[in-house]
């Protein structure tokens, strides 16, 4: 993995911010600075925008499925969590016709009508489960309020080329506006992170 000495400076400062915001939003977490670096950045995010992040990763991972069905209380439920637009772009969507001509993306049966808001964030949970750090997993689900349940690994596992295609798509739709007008950094995420030496511990 590269260090921050092997970015420009102001690469290198956006990435000591990252990680630093990572660390303030996991407290009384038992992570060393190298588990820290390897966590993913949606880890800062707020509690709601995780639970909307949950939401878009569950529905990418279900894709192929919500591209085939024609219930409509199904779809009006996903499309209360995501917006008609995400819901309409998400099943138009060239890359889940290519997964699926590929065997790549799963056909899964799908809840009724009313199981499925629970049934997204379920899989979306799960999917961002899977994708944290295996070391950091436990600590991490249990700082977030999440449940740490890795039956779904397998299916991921089967399918990981569409399980990273669904967490980019989730992670995209999803991103949050910049918060700083000049390079993208908090301020004070900045100043901070300008006195922590490369592979210094987070301190509070």
């Amino acid at each position: 993995m590269s260090s921050a000495n092997d970015l420009p400076a102001t690469d290198a400062r956006a990435r000591r911010a990252e990680r630093l915001a990572v660390a303030q939003a996991l407290p009384g977490v038992a992570l060393d600075w190298a588990a820290i670096d390897a966590c993913p950045a949606w880890l800062a995010r707020s509690p709601a925008e995780r639970e909307l992040l949950c939401a878009h990763a569950g529905a990418w991972w279900l894709a192929a499925s919500l591209r085939a069905c024609i219930d409509g209380k199904r779809l009006t439920r996903v499309c209360e969590m995501l917006g008609e637009p995400r819901l309409n772009a998400l099943r138009e969507a060239p890359a889940i016709a290519r997964a699926e001509a590929l065997g790549q993306a799963p056909s899964s049966l799908l809840p009724s009508a009313d199981d499925m808001p629970h049934h997204l964030l379920a899989c979306g949970r799960a999917l961002l489960g899977w994708s944290l750090p295996a070391r950091a997993r436990a600590p991490v689900l249990a700082a977030m309020g999440w449940a740490a349940d890795d039956s779904h690994h397998a299916v991921f596992d089967a399918h990981a080329d569409w399980a990273h295609q669904a967490l980019e798509a989730a992670l995209s739709d999803t991103a949050p506006a910049p918060t700083a007008a000049d390079d993208g950094v908090v301020p004070e995420l900045a100043q901070a992170t300008d006195q922590l030496p490369d592979g210094a511990a987070p301190t509070e």
